[in-house]
Order: structure tokens, then C-alpha cells, then sequence
């Protein structure tokens, strides 16, 4: 018995990327593009009229719901998963996204052909699929590093990152040093420079 096709809806504002897709996925044997949206209200109306597999969601859409909305309103729509692709690439931001219930995080910069295992492994049930490039990323930070580099964005010094963590200078010295090495930077500044840049420092989605 053949199993039916994966059905794919496509929110996206760009003309050419969305029509890329389209072509690129219908070409797949095993999934089946049901519905194209270039904005947050149709791409919602269309999603909760064709109840898709899966919604491949940019985040910045024109319409009258922002990221964070919208991100929320297509996570609740019942039977389907969400699949962000965007260009936004810093870390904290795509954590927030995956927390507030995105099956997968993947970058413009990927070829259809990824998008469509993608969509596969989603289906599978595996969770919190992100691009290649993001996953070598996000495995350098540990949790208790992302912390530091969170105060660390908003400007507070080591005796206050020790004082908060309940710990001493000299091991948040230590452990800003680790960073360091493992990001590639040079000094302090190059550091609290890379977090503010890769969203520490602002760990909200516009509304």
C-alpha cells in the first residue's frame, strides 16, 4: 500500500524563494505542496482551511502578526509541525523559536534537497531538526556558558556575573577564557561583542 504524500504548505514573501520551493519540493515523489501563502494572515487562513503536514514558516512576513505571533498562531494549528526558514541565524533567537514549538529551524542558505529531508525526518518524529551550520554552533555553548554570555550582553562585569552565579571572579574569568578559544576571539570586547550579535543580550522576539 503506497502511503500518501506529505502535504506541505509554503508561507513566504519572497517571490522567487517561495517559487523555488514549490518547483524544488514538487519534484519529491513523497511530498505535495497544497497551498502558497506571501503573508501571515492568508498563510493562517490557508493553514487552518488545509490542516498541512507540515508549514514551511519565513518569520518576517507582511501582515498583522509579528514573529512572535505568528510563530504561536501556526504552532497551534492542530495535525500540522512548523518548520522555520529564515536568515536569521543567531543562536539565542532559534532557541526561543524552537521553544515556543517549532519542529525545525533552517537557514535560506539551504538547498531543497535538505528541505525536503527535512520535512521527512520531521514527519518520522524527530524534533528540533536545525541546519548543519547551527548545530556545529550551538554544540560549542554549553548551558551554563549561554548564561554567561547572557550577562555578559548586558553589559555586567565578572564580579557581578560572580556575584549573581554565586561563584568567583576568577572562575567566570576562566570560563570567558574558554569561550574565547572555542569561538575564535581574541579579547573580552571581541566576546561581549559576538553575544550581543548572536542575541544574548535580547532573548525576546518582537511582538
Amino acid at each position: 500500500m503506497v502511503a500518501d504524500p506529505i502535504s506541505v504548505l509554503i508561507v513566504e514573501d519572497h517571490q522567487v524563494t517561495l517559487d523555488g520551493l514549490k518547483l524544488g519540493l514538487s519534484r519529491e515523489p513523497d511530498l505535495l505542496v497544497i497551498g502558497t501563502a506571501t503573508n501571515s494572515d492568508e498563510g493562517l487562513a490557508l493553514a487552518k482551511q488545509l490542516r498541512p503536514d507540515i508549514i514551511l514558516l519565513d518569520l518576517h512576513l507582511p501582515g498583522s502578526a509579528g514573529p512572535k505571533s505568528a510563530i504561536q498562531a501556526f504552532c497551534s494549528v492542530p495535525g500540522s509541525r512548523v518548520i522555520v526558514f529564515s536568515g536569521e541565524s543567531r543562536l539565542a533567537f532559534i532557541q526561543i523559536v524552537l521553544r515556543m514549538g517549532a519542529s525545525g529551524y533552517l537557514l535560506k542558505s539551504e538547498n531543497v534537497g535538505k528541505v525536503a529531508e527535512t520535512i521527512r525526518q520531521i514527519m518520522s518524529g524527530k524534533k528540533a531538526i536545525i541546519s548543519d551550520e547551527l548545530q556545529v554552533g550551538e554544540t560549542k555553548v554549553t548551558k551554563s556558558e549561554q548564561e554567561v554570555l547572557k550577562m555578559m550582553a548586558r553589559g555586567m562585569k565578572y564580579q557581578d556575573i560572580a556575584d549573581l552565579r554565586q561563584t568567583s571572579p576568577a572562575t567566570v574569568r576562566k570560563q570567558c577564557e574558554l569561550l574565547l578559544l572555542k569561538l575564535g576571539l581574541n579579547s573580552r570586547e571581541e566576546l561581549i561583542a559576538w553575544a550581543v550579535q548572536n542575541g544574548y543580550g535580547n532573548l525576546e522576539l518582537e511582538p
